[in-house]
């Protein structure tokens, strides 16, 4: 058990240090960093190099890619740009609404400040932009929208309504 810990400790010595100069933007070995808590990607030309530096949800760290020999080695993860599978660009984000409670533990009630026409369509999506829950509901000015079934975790919820879109983060506990 001894000589497997030892192991381990040089292992993570070893790539340790070659985090360190892999994050170094004068070494070669730079591939991508990220830093950042929302979810974006940009191009960046640097000593004649391009780059794609990156930001994730939730990500505080940086993260690297280490290639050497026939390994890869990488620091931390990248979420996908979620809100491109959410959003609809054809619709404003205009709909003023307010959500609560949140956190909340089986429903929230929507209230919305103009006057709705129409249907309200509520759609909430997991973290990684699967859709968990989809439901229409009557025009009113206020909606209250059961979620019993759904785990306890971090939600996006959408809601659709006279032709423009509300996007808010929900917590269930």
């Amino acid at each position: 058990m001894k000589q497997k810990l030892l192991f381990v400790s040089a292992l993570f010595l070893v790539f340790a240090s070659q985090f360190s100069q892999a994050q170094n933007s004068s070494r070669y070995y730079l591939v991508r960093a990220t830093t950042g808590a929302s979810g974006s990607s940009e191009n960046v030309t640097a000593n004649n190099k391009q780059y794609v530096v990156q930001q994730s949800i939730g990500q505080a760290s940086v993260i690297g890619t280490f290639y050497d020999n026939n390994y890869t080695l990488r620091q931390g993860f990248i979420q996908p740009n979620v809100m491109a599978k959410i959003v609809d660009v054809a619709i404003p984000l205009s709909l003023e609404a307010i959500v609560y409670p949140n956190p909340f533990i089986e429903s929230v009630s929507i209230s919305f400040s103009e006057q709705i026409i129409g249907k309200v369509e509520v759609v909430v999506f997991d973290l990684v932009g699967r859709q968990v829950f989809s439901e229409s509901y009557k025009a009113n000015q206020m909606v209250n929208v059961q979620f019993s079934a759904l785990p306890v975790t971090s939600y996006i919820l959408k809601v659709t309504a006279n032709n423009k879109q509300f996007i808010k983060t929900l917590l269930k506990k």
